[in-house]
């Protein structure tokens, strides 16, 4: 599934991209707006931060395209990829202070969008900074914001014990307290219809420590996978239900150190006189048991149906202790980006906003009535939240 996706949304990019030119004729200038706000979701502060020559800052972009993350003394770290007035389009990445002032901004040319979307940001404990697209292409950054080059982490793990690539196709990252990564990808053979799982442990320049390619049994289908503190997998895919009322469902599966099937949920959660369809945000494992977000939406319908974001708690047998629908922005979870393997981007994210904080972040310090689009949010460090997005300024 996460394959075809990935085929999907790089058609849309190239078609977007055309659409781009057109639209940068339309508009004046843009910014990068971040805002910071408290736990009961009022403003603390904006930062509005001009983008010099980047005419679009990616009005293509989706969240896969521009993401942040909270930094370790409370600042933030942006990386997003802008496109210039002529057209040509990089890899921009700054960092700013807890206030949103920017401390450094650099670009680095010759990294285009065709490196795929992005992985989110990661800070290292030597206070500098990796960027990670999902075609594993990894860019290094000093705490000062200089490029300390990139590598491609997917190029060793076919190099190795005979794996043939066929299809890497990334499933999650995490980033281990010993300052390496575990890459989860699937690796198809559609001339088979055959698919194997590899887990592979690299260091941020590339160096491949250990491999293992998982057992068949446990991958097939499997759009999100994570490892468990047991030894064990977390696995989640699609699981259909052609009955009345049903739908595209949700059906996770956990394993033990021996890819043994210990117990397996069907979650779902929809209008049930339509068919429904339900999507899989993330998984984590906190404590003992297991958090999961999803969203679920009627599939045909005559008017216009927002998502709506289910939060779900699992016990550590899979049973289901707390399901609750979401209503504002404690739907992003600190987790959502501590865990590669969840998708940056909610459906419908900007109605859980409040509106007025989005009216504001279209008007500070601005003339002209700009309009701010929105990136992406992350929940922050003391329970609150913090926003990026575009702000566009038309002729």
């Amino acid at each position: 599934m996460k394959r075809n996706w990935l085929i999907i949304l790089t058609s849309i990019c190239i078609l977007l991209a055309v659409a781009a030119g057109c639209i940068e004729g339309s508009f004046t200038k843009t910014e990068t707006a971040l805002v910071k706000l408290d736990q009961q979701e009022n403003i603390q502060w904006i930062s509005v931060i001009e983008n010099p020559d980047y005419a679009t800052a990616m009005a293509l972009a989706r969240p896969q395209f521009c993401q942040f993350i909270q930094t370790s003394d409370n600042g933030f770290f942006v990386a997003g990829y802008y496109s210039n007035r002529s057209g040509y389009t990089t890899l921009r990445v700054f960092r700013t202070d807890s206030n949103g002032t920017p401390i450094w901004d650099e670009k680095l040319a010759g990294v285009e969008s065709m490196g795929g979307p992005m992985i989110s940001p990661i800070q290292w404990e030597d206070g500098g900074y990796s960027v990670i697209l999902s075609g594993g292409r990894v860019n290094n950054f000093d705490a000062a914001g200089r490029s300390l080059g990139a590598a491609n982490i997917q190029d060793p793990i076919c190099r190795t014990n005979g794996t043939v690539c066929y299809d890497l196709t990334p499933v999650s990252l995490t980033q281990n307290p010993d300052g390496s990564l575990t890459w989860i990808l699937t690796n198809g053979n559609f001339s088979t219809s055959e698919t194997s799982l590899i887990s592979a442990m690299l260091t941020r320049n590339g160096t491949l420590l250990t491999k293992e390619i998982l057992p068949l049994k446990i991958s097939t289908g499997v759009t999100d996978f994570i490892r468990t503190n047991d030894k064990g997998w977390l696995s989640g895919k699609g699981y259909r239900d052609d009955a009345s009322g049903g739908g595209n469902e949700i059906l996770i599966e956990k394993t033990n150190a021996s890819s043994d099937v210990s117990w397996d949920t069907v979650l779902g959660a929809c209008n049930k006189t339509a068919f429904c369809n339900n999507d899989l945000i993330g998984m984590h494992e906190s404590g003992d048991g297991y958090d999961i977000i999803y969203q679920s939406y009627p599939q045909q319908s005559n008017e216009s149906v927002p998502a709506d974001t289910i939060s779900v708690r699992l016990d550590s047998q899979g049973h289901i202790v707390r399901q609750d629908k979401i209503s504002d922005l404690s739907g992003r979870h600190v987790w959502i980006f501590a865990n590669g393997g969840s998708r940056a981007d909610f459906s419908e994210q900007s109605q859980k906003i409040p509106q007025k904080v989005l009216d504001s972040a279209a008007n500070a310090n601005g003339t002209n009535n700009p309009i701010f689009d929105l990136r992406s949010f992350i929940r922050t460090a003391d329970g609150g939240y913090a926003l990026l997005g575009t702000r566009y300024y038309w002729k």
